[in-house]
């Protein structure tokens, strides 16, 4: 994708969901989808309010943490994409915003078919490119 096609994007139409246990890093990734001027961006801190939010909405791209207490990144897309959480919903774009660079946790991410890999603190110039790239993938 060229740069003048990220910038035919229209992010205003995007909705979001971040699944982020930190309350602040939730806040954080808020701020930069705003900067990029996405206007439907919803939260969850656990897989619980997460699995709910993607039945309750139309969502573009999922935002998701590897370091969840309760269930980890990579559990909670296994659960989407086998279709648990919403079968009509398994092929979402996941972006992985996290601290983990563990090569492991980087080709378990591989595997789930997320391809984008974002790692925190993230500007809002680096989220742009990786939803960018995320909603092209899925638009093919």
């Amino acid at each position: 994708m060229s740069i003048e096609e990220q910038d035919k994007l229209n992010f205003e139409e995007l909705s979001c969901l971040i699944i982020d246990d930190d309350r602040f890093s939730r806040t954080m990734i808020k701020t930069a989808l705003s900067q990029i001027g996405v206007k439907e961006i919803h939260d969850a801190e656990d897989y619980v309010n997460a699995a709910g939010l993607i039945k309750q909405h139309n969502l573009d791209v999922i935002l998701l943490d590897q370091e969840i207490p309760s269930m980890n990144g990579t559990e909670i897309a296994k659960k989407l994409r086998s279709g648990e959480i919403d079968p009509s919903k398994k092929d979402i774009p996941i972006v992985m915003v996290t601290i983990d660079v563990k090569e492991s946790t980087v080709l378990e991410a591989k595997k789930l078919n997320i391809k984008e890999y974002l790692i925190k603190p993230i500007s809002p110039i680096a989220l742009k490119k990786r939803l960018n790239s995320a909603i092209s993938i899925k638009k093919k």
